[in-house]
């Protein structure tokens, strides 16, 4: 007994092609501001960038803690103190005369 593929739709004749004209992109619309290319910046804008810190148990929950109570988040909190930490320590090394070197970074 021999089977007839023609009506089988396990077995199409003829493949439908999509059409050309339809491309539609998938997924989220890209945004402008953002950098592409470089790892570390990646989805970022240009003021950011990654960075990966080993840091003590404790520092970390103060940091956590912090972030709460002022409504931040983590990322937020950390910029601001490390920011006001940093222009503390500019300052007190100016006093002695002595400037932060620059590492060869912006």
């Amino acid at each position: 007994m021999a089977y007839k593929l023609e009506n089988n739709p396990l077995f199409p004749q003829e493949q439908a092609e999509p059409e050309a004209t339809e491309k539609r992109r998938r997924g989220r619309p890209q945004k402008d501001n953002i950098v592409r290319g470089i790892s570390v910046q990646e989805g970022l804008t240009e003021e950011y960038t990654r960075a990966t810190f080993i840091m003590r148990v404790d520092l970390l929950e103060k940091l956590k803690n912090y972030a709460y109570t002022e409504r931040l988040t983590i990322k937020e909190a950390a910029n601001k103190l490390l920011g006001e930490a940093l222009e503390r320590e500019e300052k007190r090394l100016a006093k002695d005369g002595v400037e932060i070197i620059s590492k060869g970074g912006k």
